[in-house]
């Protein structure tokens, strides 16, 4: 996520939560509820805080009244009033976090997957010649590589290309297929918001591979990278 677009979300943070909170002026929450009808990333951003507030409270509902009660027969009725108050301002607060964060990332996942789009390659597992002495090695590789387009979380594929692509130099098993596990960690790395590592394999791409197609792909890629 860019920064200027981070700004705004944290600008959209802190007019929701005074919002929630009642620390508006009418005035304020006039233009804020007339914006909501004209802007549609303040509405949609408003909408999951809203929707996950309301999930939070119809779960927690049976609880909290109890908590409540209890504490009304052991308090004054001020001090109540003050301890209700405070519950739903943390409520608000954590549901706000929390939404803000979720919506953010998957902002933030959904343009990078389509950036990535162009990039990704399907790997045949139906073409491998069964009974070949490295059938099964490809086919662990292809099964990796076909996930990165189609899972959110990269964690686990990293955890295994990671380790192979380190010791290509000293275990040659996996070294006929260095490129292809270079340039599927570096996506997986790009979709993990590991940028930074991602360069570092397209740049050790681009120096190994002379004039080869698997070079233009890495150069484009980088490029866009860094030009984000």
């Amino acid at each position: 996520m860019s920064n200027s677009e981070e700004i705004k979300f944290n600008e959209m943070d802190e007019r929701i939560e005074r919002f929630l909170r009642g620390e508006m002026s009418t005035e304020e929450e006039i233009r804020f509820r007339e914006e909501l009808k004209t802007d549609a990333d303040l509405r949609e951003h408003a909408r999951a805080i809203s929707a996950l507030l309301k999930g939070i409270q119809e779960k927690g509902r049976q609880h909290d009244h109890e908590i409540i009660n209890e504490v009304t027969m052991k308090k004054p009725r001020n001090n109540v009033r003050r301890f209700v108050l405070w519950t739903l301002s943390a409520a608000a607060v954590v549901a706000l976090y929390f939404g803000y964060n979720y919506h953010a990332e998957n902002v933030r996942y959904e343009r990078v997957n389509e950036m990535l789009t162009p990039y990704y390659v399907h790997y045949d597992l139906d073409a491998l010649s069964r009974g070949e002495t490295d059938s099964v090695t490809i086919s662990h590789l292809y099964t990796l590589f076909n996930r990165i387009p189609e899972e959110k979380d990269m964690t686990e594929i990293i955890a295994e290309l990671e380790p192979i692509y380190e010791s290509l130099n000293s275990d040659y098993t996996y070294y006929p297929y260095a490129n292809d596990i270079a340039w599927n960690l570096a996506l997986a790395f790009v979709k993990a918001g590991e940028e930074e590592k991602a360069k570092s394999l397209l740049e050790d791409l681009i120096r190994t591979n002379g004039a080869a197609t698997i070079n233009g792909k890495a150069q484009n890629l980088l490029e866009t990278l860094l030009n984000r």
